[in-house]
């Protein structure tokens, strides 16, 4: 199973090849935090921190991630009729030299289910910026000429009625999550009475309509099945038991 990893960042090699040290001229920019969570306030920000001696013009687009932490995973534009699109404001920005600047995530509609979205930070040109010209210029400086770097920051939209619910498909060796919100599985534990349990280590996130695999484990009956996670909404480590009555 494919996931999404917890920081992640799209570059892009336009032209030809660049060096270590003209790269690292090309950057920038740095954004912050790369991967944040919408919870249950509605609202949630990044900093855009300029890392350059010229003023840099950024354009911030949107993008929804479907089916994420699965093979058919998949990036769309964020549709004007979604009432659950995340609104990012501001949509561009002008970046003074050693300057920073904030941009705002709010979620005005939440979502039925965990939504999973990428933000992307790209410096273009002034034309661009002002929308003088419909085609993307990235910026490079002579030092550095073929490099265009785009930042992507991960964001977690939670629903408007987070709830956990795994279950165990029978015959597969797979948990599915029928629940609302993603599942950061730490630990799986094999229980034989009570907290009687013998844990062992599961790293794996299962997202809301998605399933996991569980290698070289077979679950029987007439033992009791328990999953160590993170609620990323609350902040805190949680555990949830796999119904006795899926294992067959």
């Amino acid at each position: 199973m494919k996931n999404i990893p917890s920081i992640r960042y799209l570059l892009k090699l336009i032209v030809g090849a660049a060096s270590i040290s003209a790269f690292s001229a090309s950057a920038g920019m740095t954004v912050y935090p790369m991967e944040t969570a919408v919870g249950e306030t509605g609202s949630a920000q990044i900093r855009v921190m300029s890392q350059d001696d010229k003023v840099q013009f950024i354009r911030i687009t949107v993008k929804k991630i479907t089916e994420p932490g699965t093979k058919n995973e998949k990036e769309i534009p964020a549709g004007v009729a979604d009432q659950s699109a995340l609104v990012v404001t501001p949509q561009k920005l002008a970046l003074t030299p050693g300057g920073e600047r904030i941009v705002r995530l709010v979620s005005l509609f939440p979502p039925t289910k965990e939504a999973t979205w990428r933000v992307y930070f790209e410096s273009v040109s002034e034309e661009v910026f002002d929308g003088h010209s419909q085609t993307s210029e990235p910026v490079h400086s002579s030092a550095d000429v073929g490099v265009s770097v785009v930042w992507g920051a991960l964001i977690h939209v939670a629903p408007v009625n987070p709830w956990v619910s795994l279950k165990y498909k029978p015959a597969s060796d797979v948990i599915i999550n029928e629940g609302t919100v993603r599942v950061p599985i730490k630990e799986f534990g094999t229980c034989t009475s009570g907290n009687n349990c013998v844990w062992k280590t599961l790293k794996a996130t299962i997202y809301p309509g998605t399933e996991v695999h569980l290698p070289k484990m077979i679950l029987t009956a007439g033992k009791t099945y328990r999953i160590k996670y993170f609620d990323w909404i609350k902040n805190s480590n949680q555990e949830i038991e796999l119904p006795a009555t899926q294992v067959k």
